[in-house]
């Protein structure tokens, strides 16, 4: 008789892990954390759990960690280490803003791309522009090219606010040398001129002079683009000798020639090259998120409101650049019928998913309409940076006539790629079928 075998799901191994973790049974080494205020903190921990999951830990435990029963971790905090371990131990890891610096470092330092991966995904939910530069700091400093591009996405929509933060006054050189390379901004070459003088006090202390220029700002000082301004805004900066004294003469003579962009003059000093509209940026190419499940009008219609929401949400921070919207139809006698193009307008709102009913953001608004003869492509003038965290609203806003409807059928949840998915929430849809009615029925976005 032939043997039978089959596989059957165990938790085993997740049941072990959540029991030990800060578990002194079995725990063969001690981690000790100076405390000033009480006495030192002591964190259990079972090496054959640290060397399975870090390379680092395991030459360790092999070499000058051999033997010991107790190891001494001098610059962190017990908390910052318990966050740390969670990704050798638990299924699922919670991180803190108030942490995760120290915890990305020990992701570095011990080889955890787990945990590192972790770390970028938490600070894309909660970067804000008040923080984005101390955000910047960390993704340079632990070469996160994802965590990059997030920041500088966030800086270039959003400028204005960010030189205004508090951690944009204190962030590093090298991050304020990246932002000035930034080949997009949204303000004028003046205001990244007054942020860098406002950078260059708040660390200085001091009244500024070329002298202080020098030793704080350096080379940075020739990354701003004097060509981007006007004659009339580089004028107003030197007024009443503001900035004035911070420039040689040499520097004055090349920046009005700059701006003037006499014939055949070729700037030495500076960067001579002008900064690109954000929207204007070579994006990747567009994503369709096709929420249509049937080419075939529905037999019931779907009558369009005064007010129209769409709510979806995304796992995968994203560039939302468009929307598309429904053919719409005067719905008589079981028949569409063509209508006139409706006037609507659109806005586009951020809401918190922690805080539904808490502050909203409204992140674009605009006259559009609607049309009877193909579906209505908005493109949005400057793309909206959509993360997960966050629930995204669309309104459309009109006064539509009797019986004006589409015969859309859409999904509640489309799946982009393997990592990649938009659910909708809150749509008009049929229960009985599980299918969403509304008028948004594709968007496009671009991939950070």
């Amino acid at each position: 008789m032939s043997s039978i075998s089959n596989d059957y799901a165990t938790n085993g191994i997740l049941s072990i892990g959540k029991t030990l973790y800060l578990n002194e049974k079995f725990s063969d080494l001690r981690f000790i954390f100076n405390s000033s205020d009480r006495c030192d903190e002591i964190i259990p921990v079972h090496k054959s759990f640290l060397a399975a999951v870090s390379n680092k830990f395991d030459n360790l435990f092999s070499d000058s960690w051999k033997g010991k029963v107790d190891v001494v971790i001098p610059d962190a905090t017990a908390a910052e280490f318990r966050e740390f371990l969670q990704f050798f131990y638990l299924e699922r890891a919670t991180l803190t803003m108030d942490n995760i610096k120290k915890v990305m470092c020990f992701g570095k330092e011990y080889n955890v791309p787990e945990c590192m991966n972790a770390c970028v995904k938490f600070l894309q939910r909660n970067l804000t522009e008040d923080n984005i530069c101390w955000g910047y700091d960390l993704a340079i400093s632990y070469d996160q090219i994802a965590l990059q591009r997030f920041c500088k996405i966030v800086i270039a929509i959003n400028t204005e606010k960010v030189f205004s933060s508090a951690s944009f006054l204190t962030c590093k050189k090298e991050t304020l040398g990246n932002i000035l390379e930034m080949e997009s901004l949204s303000c004028s070459e003046a205001e990244v001129f007054k942020a860098c003088m406002r950078w260059v006090k708040n660390v200085s202390k001091n009244k500024l002079t070329r002298e202080i220029i020098q030793v704080h700002l350096g080379e940075l000082f020739f990354k701003i683009r004097f060509n981007s301004m006007t004659l009339h805004q580089f004028a107003d900066l030197i007024r009443n000798n503001m900035y004035g004294g911070l420039f040689l003469a040499d520097e004055y003579r090349e920046i009005v020639q700059s701006i003037a962009k006499q014939y055949n003059f070729n700037p030495t000093i500076f960067n001579q090259n002008h900064r690109i509209p954000f929207e204007n940026l070579p994006f990747s190419e567009m994503i369709k998120c096709d929420r249509l499940l049937s080419l075939d009008y529905a037999r019931t219609p779907y009558y369009i409101k005064s007010v129209e929401k769409t709510q979806f949400s995304i796992n995968h921070p994203m560039l939302l650049k468009q929307i598309e919207c429904s053919i719409i139809s005067i719905y008589a006698s079981n028949q569409y019928y063509p209508v006139e193009d409706l006037q609507t307008e659109l806005e586009i709102i951020q809401v918190s998913v922690a805080a539904p009913d808490g502050d909203k953001v409204v992140l674009h608004r605009g006259n559009y309409h609607l049309t009877n003869f193909c579906a209505r492509n908005i493109t949005l003038t400057k793309p909206i940076l959509v993360r997960p965290g966050f629930l995204y609203e669309i309104q459309l806003k009109q006064s539509p006539p009797p019986n004006c409807s589409t015969g859309d059928i859409l999904k509640l949840k489309v799946q982009l790629d393997s990592n990649i998915n938009v659910q909708f929430h809150h749509d008009s849809y049929m229960k009985i079928d599980k299918v969403a009615r509304g008028v948004v029925r594709k968007l496009g976005f671009h991939r950070i």
